[in-house]
């Protein structure tokens, strides 16, 4: 019975002691040996579902499971939003005179890591650009870089701006649209600045001339015009010698002398280089501006706006005296043509003047006849209003540009077989009108059209 109660006090201390400590051996007396089946108690103790142990257990689960991780896994990309490319859409913004060119672009990683380049035209027949770059994977959301190579003169992208050389950094992005699809926006979009000529425009003396052809234009930083049409427009007389290649622009003593490919001028009062040779251009000779006005002491303004350019030529000093000396701009006479004809009676001259009012310039005199004595020609202010023949039996003449009732200018008496009955000029002839030689009438009738004023001074 001793025996019993000693195993049953060893078994309950065993129990009772925390799973996570060993148990204290029991106290034995010396005199009673260890039973036989004391390690028994250890098989008795809680399985693991009656409290917890002290270690995890190393041996596997019957059902393999996967280790353990100490962040959560990667949420896998889509591959909606996964691309291989990069677009870049250039928007050629309008220029009057682009320049055909090449732009090239390159693309850089964030790391300025070379990406591409890529190499298209632009011209004036290219209002849009595609640039495609194969790069490697990346997600949308991602910022490269653009670098402007050459061929345009700069890019925009959302405020900022890239001139030749300079990099800008670009995103790309994706959304949902209205029916819930993905749009990928693997690129950018933006606008380019083209290479082109600046627009020039023309005014001279207060007239803005902007059919003058070949138009005004910059070369090698120096504003350049076509020699001819401007200084016609300026009241010049403008004379090309081929055998020195040279033009000559006068007004009356006043003159200036361009050589073609050559910097030195004749100058009124000196000799000086300009400030650039001339040279031809679609066939007709430039000048530079700046020393063409200042040869006949022209006012000249110059602004640049940027994309274009005006220039105003004032009056030659010149030009204004040569002008107030004939009588028609003095007097004020204008016309509702381009075309102005004078008749002085006592100088027995016809003169054909083109222009406009205060501005007319002399490009045709012709001797004439008038009305005799009896039968004088009428003066004053009248338009020409009607083209015909008149018809005499043995003698006609015409063509006749009737101004005022009986009266008009017309040609010299002539045989209808050919040659003339009467070519009698300079003298008080007719019954009224004003008779000029054949060819010089049919000069006028060719060139001088309707509603041109006729004046008629004594």
């Amino acid at each position: 019975m001793k025996k019993f109660l000693i195993a049953f006090i060893a078994f309950c201390t065993l129990t009772s002691s925390s799973a996570f400590a060993a148990p204290e051996p029991t106290p034995v007396p010396e005199s009673t040996p260890a039973p036989e089946n004391a390690q028994v108690t250890k098989t008795a103790q809680p399985t693991p579902s009656a409290a917890p142990t002290a270690e995890p257990s190393a041996e596997p689960s019957a059902e393999p499971t996967s280790e353990p991780s100490e962040t959560p896994e990667a949420e896998a990309v889509p591959e909606r939003e996964l691309s291989t490319q990069f677009v870049i859409n250039l928007a050629v913004t309008h220029r009057k005179y682009i320049i055909s060119n090449n732009a090239v672009i390159e693309l850089y990683d964030m790391n300025d890591k070379l990406l591409g380049s890529c190499l298209r035209y632009v011209g004036w027949d290219t209002p849009t650009v595609q640039m495609v770059f194969d790069v490697p994977q990346y997600r949308m959301g991602e910022k490269f870089k653009v670098k402007l190579v050459s061929g345009l003169r700069s890019i925009w992208y959302y405020g900022q701006q890239a001139q030749v050389g300079d990099t800008i950094e670009v995103q790309t992005y994706g959304y949902l649209d209205e029916n819930g699809g993905y749009v990928q926006c693997n690129g950018v979009s933006l606008d380019a600045n083209p290479e082109y000529e600046k627009e020039i425009h023309m005014y001279i003396t207060d007239e803005w001339y902007n059919d003058i052809e070949p138009r005004a234009r910059i070369v090698d930083g120096v504003t350049m015009m076509p020699v001819r049409a401007v200084g016609e427009a300026m009241g010049l007389d403008v004379d090309y010698n081929g055998e020195w290649d040279s033009v000559t622009l006068s007004i009356e003593d006043h003159k200036t002398v361009f050589w073609a490919n050559n910097e030195y001028m004749a100058y009124p009062g000196g000799d000086k280089n300009a400030s650039h040779k001339p040279v031809y251009i679609e066939g007709s000779l430039f000048v530079p501006v700046r020393d063409l006005a200042e040869a006949f002491e022209c006012p000249l303004e110059v602004t640049d706006y940027g994309e274009f350019m005006d220039i105003l030529i004032g009056e030659a000093p010149y030009y204004r005296e040569l002008m107030n000396r004939i009588p028609v701009n003095r007097d004020g006479i204008g016309s509702r043509t381009n075309y102005l004809i004078w008749v002085s009676k006592h100088e027995y001259k016809v003169r054909v003047y083109e222009g406009q009012q205060y501005n007319w310039k002399l490009v045709k005199e012709y001797p004439c006849a008038l009305g005799a004595w009896d039968t004088p020609t009428i003066t004053g202010q009248f338009e020409i209003i009607e083209r015909t023949q008149w018809d005499y039996g043995t003698y006609y003449v015409g063509p006749v540009l009737r101004f005022y009732n009986g009266y008009a200018l017309h040609s010299t008496l002539l045989y209808y077989g050919g040659g003339e009955y009467d070519g009698r000029v300079g003298v008080n002839i007719s019954h009224g009108c004003v008779r000029l030689h054949p060819s010089d009438i049919n000069w006028i009738a060719a060139n001088v059209p309707f509603r041109t004023r006729v004046y008629i001074t004594e």
